[in-house]
């Protein structure tokens, strides 16, 4: 088997399938509401792009990591959210089309500011710099190919063929997790069982990147409560928060920079925050589901009320 089979083939296919999946579940209407009412775009690409990254600088210094684990943490945050956000936000009923556009926007951002980020934080922790930069038109290419074409057609699915789509959606729900489990595991177990190191530094890395994870999802969660979004927008906004593309962090920092200390960072991220995420959400979900519940029945017993 190809050593790159998982990352090269499997994962990308997986996100296709994905993509096409969540397309199946949505209408056009869904991106004009996202579009008429642009708040929730903007808090979360603030969440994303400002918060996340000042809360991996502070967990660096506070846990005073080496400075390749600092940068390596530095690189998870700039990252744009992965296509397993829009997964999660599919099986929980959150606003999916929410998601997709804050990942395709933040993708496109990402390649202007995951360098820069670089190159500052490489000077601050390692007192050195250096000049990476991201292809723009094949990262573009990526997205469409990847997540924006796949979505389209399952959007045009459902607008003709209604009944295959939400006969579709059911096996899908339970086909897409599990190939993304497949692929993460891939790409984190058998594409780096090289890297035995990975066990060694668990305890130092698992602290602050559990943090960044769970932090950024609260984090998120604050803004959406004071900016008074819809119940499913504050559920969609902390998983775009705390699941970033880990693949593009371990091609940054592997690849790039040519440091598999800084990767290892990513690949921790990796082991646990598909599986918080979803905790995180369906909490949510059904707390708010609770508190309405409640809410509704004292509305309905002061009505009843002599």
């Amino acid at each position: 088997m190809n050593p790159n089979f998982f990352s090269s083939y499997f994962l990308p296919a997986t996100l296709v399938l994905i993509m096409w999946g969540m397309g199946l579940s949505l209408s056009w209407k869904h991106f004009r509401n996202v579009i008429r009412f642009p708040k929730a775009v903007v808090l979360g690409l603030f969440a994303q792009m400002v918060v996340l990254p000042v809360l991996a600088w502070v967990l660096a210094l506070a846990f005073k990591l080496p400075p390749a684990y600092a940068v390596g943490l530095m690189i998870v945050a700039s990252c744009p959210g992965g296509a397993s956000a829009g997964l999660i936000s599919h099986l929980l009923k959150a606003n999916v089309a929410l998601s997709m556009t804050l990942t395709t926007i933040n993708s496109i951002i990402c390649i202007v500011t995951i360098p820069w980020l670089v190159d500052w934080s490489l000077a601050f922790f390692m007192g050195q710099r250096t000049v990476i930069s991201l292809p723009f038109w094949h990262t573009v290419q990526d997205i469409a190919l990847l997540t924006l074409l796949p979505a389209a057609v399952g959007l045009w699915i459902r607008s003709r063929y209604p009944a295959f789509a939400d006969m579709a959606d059911k096996p899908l729900r339970y086909l897409m997790p599990m190939m993304l489990l497949v692929a993460f595991a891939g790409v984190a177990g058998a594409e780096h069982s090289g890297t035995d190191q990975v066990l060694g530094f668990v305890g130092d890395l698992l602290p602050p990147t559990l943090l960044l994870n769970g932090g950024g999802m609260l984090f998120g969660l604050l803004l959406a409560f004071l900016f008074k979004l819809g119940p499913r927008s504050r559920i969609t906004i902390p998983l775009e928060v705390g699941l970033q593309n880990v693949s593009l962090a371990i091609f940054v920092s592997q690849v790039m920079l040519s440091n598999n200390q800084m990767a290892l960072v990513a690949v921790v991220y990796s082991s646990f925050s598909f599986g918080t995420a979803v905790l995180f959400g369906y909490s949510l979900r059904e707390l708010t589901r609770l508190v309405r519940g409640q809410l509704h029945r004292l509305r309905l017993g002061r009505k009843i009320k002599p």
